[in-house]
């Protein structure tokens, strides 16, 4: 059982993975969609304040697009280095001319049928490694009966 910590972190890290993300090809996006604002250097040094130094890249639900830009409930943040940062949802505004691109996450379906083959065939090894349950034997001497 020891074991069980390092698996369900591994696979919500592989889960994580199942996801790609798509210039945005509306004009403009739908609440609660999932988006990454990629911000210009201006905008990551302007917004430095709110969201942190060296931010690259802010990710999360939309919310709308207003005057004074775009409003998304923040999930995380990528640092320039590559660093990614969790939030909870936080409200942030990331105005408009900060805005260097905007992509919206899809569902990668190559990536999903690998992490659904890679996780089948990591079921049927630890099947085998560990048995069935049913190769138990009983101890010497004994019908199995109670007496």
């Amino acid at each position: 059982m020891r074991g069980v910590p390092a698996v369900l972190t591994l696979w919500c890290w592989v889960l994580g993975g199942c996801f790609t993300y798509r210039p945005l090809g509306e004009p403009r996006p739908e609440p609660a969609m999932y988006l990454a604002v990629t911000l210009t250097d201006a905008g990551s040094e302007e917004l430095s304040r709110y969201i942190g130094p060296d931010v690259g890249v802010v990710r999360g639900r939309f919310q709308s697009a207003g005057e004074r830009g775009l409003t998304l409930a923040v999930a995380q943040v990528e640092l320039h280095r590559g660093d990614v940062l969790a939030w909870r949802g936080e409200t942030v505004i990331v105005p408009r001319a900060f805005v260097s691109s905007v992509e919206q996450r899809h569902v990668s379906g190559g990536r999903t049928a690998l992490l659904v083959g890679a996780s089948a065939l990591a079921l049927v090894v630890t099947y085998h490694a560990l048995g069935s349950g049913s190769d138990a034997t009983m101890g010497s001497g004994g019908s199995g009966r109670p007496r």
